[in-house]
């Protein structure tokens, strides 16, 4: 099976006048289609340079991108077709208080010209599926932190993305809600099969959510390691007790190093 998202030899380099930062070196990942793999490494390690760089947000020093067949670079722009197909989920929900939460998500809608019934009766499937419909009508200063990072989520995929770009999307929250998004985030993976890069400084979330684990380290940004992630059972929150989750973390957080787990982002 082809990749849905390759990425072959990039680099990034980030210039001051006084000295060149190359925040990351030769990095080769690869992404299925319908798979969720989330990228951890130490702070400065370039994780959420990575999936800028894959929605084109930033362009690479070095190597290219190939989603569904098209590769791009640091001279050669993605289309506005292939732009279309993904979708990006901020640290922050950064939703504009004087719009309505359903005001907010038509926003990605109405930038790429898709404010058809299709769409818009597809807004409404998600707030039902999040269960945030009866927040509609209402502002985001009338709910809650959490409740708007699940609005931020949601708005990345109102367009119907097939690959979805998630850059720590839960880091602010508390622990209990940042467990129940996560189960939220599972179950919208399942029904809708989008390939999701889902990027986190929690350990045991990427393991909670991720077929594979990419384990990164900084001075330059690369690759150290991939983990696949395998269970038996369906994924639930009951096993983050088991041995085998135990396991899958501690072999994890020896990859990243001894550093203090809540440096890394």
């Amino acid at each position: 099976m082809e990749p849905k998202i390759k990425i072959e030899h990039l680099g990034k380099n980030f210039f001051s006048r006084r000295q060149t930062i190359k925040a990351l070196d030769d990095v080769n990942m690869e992404f299925a289609p319908g798979e969720f793999v989330s990228i951890v490494g130490p702070s400065g390690c370039g994780k959420s340079t990575i999936i800028r760089m894959i929605d084109d947000l930033i362009k690479p020093t070095s190597g290219t991108i190939t989603i569904d067949g098209f590769t791009y670079d640091n001279k050669k722009e993605i289309p506005q077709s292939f732009i279309k197909k993904l979708g990006f989920v901020f640290q922050l929900p950064n939703l504009y208080p004087w719009l309505t939460v359903r005001q907010n998500l038509y926003l990605p809608l109405k930038v790429y010209g898709m404010m058809d019934s299709e769409h818009v009766h597809h807004v409404e499937d998600l707030l039902e599926m999040t269960n945030l419909t009866e927040v509609g009508n209402i502002y985001p200063n009338q709910i809650s932190g959490g409740t708007a990072q699940r609005i931020g989520v949601i708005r990345g995929m109102v367009h119907k993305p097939e690959m979805l770009m998630m850059d720590e999307p839960f880091g602010a929250l508390d622990d209990e809600t940042r467990e129940k998004l996560n189960m939220e985030m599972l179950n919208i993976w399942k029904q809708t099969g989008m390939t999701i890069i889902f990027i986190t400084h929690n350990v045991s979330e990427a393991v909670l959510m991720s077929q594979r684990v990419y384990v990164m380290q900084a001075n330059p940004g690369h690759v150290k390691a991939e983990v696949k992630i395998e269970f038996d059972e369906e994924r639930s929150l009951e096993l983050q007790h088991t041995k085998k989750f135990i396991n899958y973390c501690n072999q994890i957080e020896e990859l990243i190093g001894k550093v203090d787990l809540n440096d890394v982002v």
